[in-house]
């Protein structure tokens, strides 16, 4: 009967398993990172946190792989980009994305009020206005995130980017030569992107002092509007470059390349190392990095490992035994889920109501913590999420699926 309760009734041979890693790996450790709150002054710091890329930033990447691929194959199957290809786009993007979030939104406004209610005090909320922003993803867009379902600062960057990356594409159809190729006109629109966002950022930090620290930049929809677009570069080559793209030898070089890449921005942006900076007399140009140039370093890292990971297409050897690839698609599938109920619902609004005493009490709190992560995101997507997301499926038209087969046996016939 649990049994049941809880299958999703997917095979992890019906997906790309080596996406499916990666997006598992992204919330386990955004939910990793969450669930030492519970640990307090019991949390010793473990030094592999430190080794570990940012879940948040390989979610950007890999979100912006997959919905770039999207955007392309829609593109050059209809030859021109258009209105209706772009509300067919946002239709598709917001069936997946709103439900699930409002859901959650409104039953933490819920809760909080009747908190309040029944103490007979006034709630804790963020005032009127501000509480408006969170409806239109408004929250983080030109400032760090108010104190109050904090997490969303990555969702609001990611809806925030699927508008602008799709009218920056319309807009460059619209002003550059007919003469120019779709190819070089989706490069453009991804190029103006990146190098905006990294001209804002470069200017804004200018403008404040290296004492004032790293100025939030990370959690700011205006200072971040590139972070899928490394990601709609790797979609970029893989769609208009397949035969390099599906070059075993190039994907296993780049994919080292991107770990430890990936591997060494994390470390050398860890607590552990931060604490030395000022010793060495680098702290400055640290804080500036942070404020510039770490985001498409990290971005371009995890980008490398794209092309490996997409040709995992299946699951094998100890991979597909003692059912840890149908955790692994479990896990990817409820990511969405995981990502808006651990921290601020689970978390904050319950666990941190309990008070932690002691060593024991402390772990008990992770486990539970996980435990209640695990059961209820699993009940979100598969009577919520999924239904609601099915229901796009009638209203807006299906988008084109991979042609990299297709365009490759195409070149070697030429």
């Amino acid at each position: 009967m649990l049994n049941q309760l809880f299958s999703l009734g997917v095979s992890p041979a019906k997906r790309v398993f080596g996406l499916d890693v990666m997006r598992a790996a992204a919330i386990l450790i955004v939910v990793d990172a969450h669930a030492t709150v519970a640990l307090k002054e019991y949390y010793n710091g473990a030094f592999w946190h430190h080794l570990l890329p940012d879940g948040v930033e390989l979610f950007f990447v890999l979100s912006g792989f997959l919905i770039g691929g999207i955007l392309i194959r829609s593109y050059e199957k209809k030859s021109h980009f258009d209105a209706g290809l772009l509300l067919n786009f946002w239709t598709r993007r917001w069936f997946r994305t709103l439900p699930n979030y409002y859901l959650v939104l409104l039953g933490l406004i819920g809760l909080s009020l009747v908190r309040a209610y029944r103490a007979g005090v006034h709630h804790s909320l963020p005032q009127r206005d501000t509480l408006i922003r969170y409806f239109f993803f408004l929250q983080n867009f030109t400032t760090y995130v108010p104190d109050f379902f904090t997490e969303t600062w990555s969702l609001a960057i990611e809806e925030w980017s699927y508008i602008t990356l799709p009218l920056i594409l319309w807009l460059m159809q619209t002003l550059l030569p007919a003469s120019w190729p779709r190819q070089r006109i989706v490069l453009a629109a991804i190029l103006t992107v990146i190098l905006g966002t990294n001209l804002c950022r470069l200017v804004l930090s200018a403008q404040v002092p290296l004492p004032a620290g790293e100025l939030g930049f990370r959690g700011i929809v205006l200072t971040r509007l590139d972070a899928i677009s490394y990601g709609v570069l790797a979609a970029y080559a893989k769609h208009y470059f397949p035969t390099r793209w599906t070059n075993e030898r190039l994907r296993q070089r780049l994919f080292v390349i991107g770990l430890v890449l990936t591997g060494l921005t994390a470390f050398t942006s860890s607590v552990f190392l931060i604490g030395y900076y000022g010793e060495w007399g680098v702290q400055p140009a640290y804080v500036f990095y942070k404020r510039t140039f770490y985001f498409p370093v990290i971005g371009l890292s995890m980008a490398l490992l794209m092309p490996y990971m997409d040709g995992w297409r299946a699951a094998s050897g100890l991979w597909a035994r003692f059912g840890i690839a149908q955790a692994i698609t479990h896990i990817s599938l409820i990511s969405y889920s995981m990502y808006l109920l651990n921290l601020t619902p689970i978390m904050i609004s319950f666990l941190e109501r309990i008070p932690t005493t002691s060593f024991e009490t402390a772990w008990m709190k992770v486990f539970l913590f996980w435990g209640l992560v695990l059961f209820l995101s699993t009940l979100l997507f598969k009577y919520f999420e999924r239904p609601v997301t099915e229901l796009r499926e009638r209203l807006s038209a299906k988008e084109p699926t991979e042609l990299v087969k297709e365009r490759r046996n195409e070149r070697v016939n030429e």
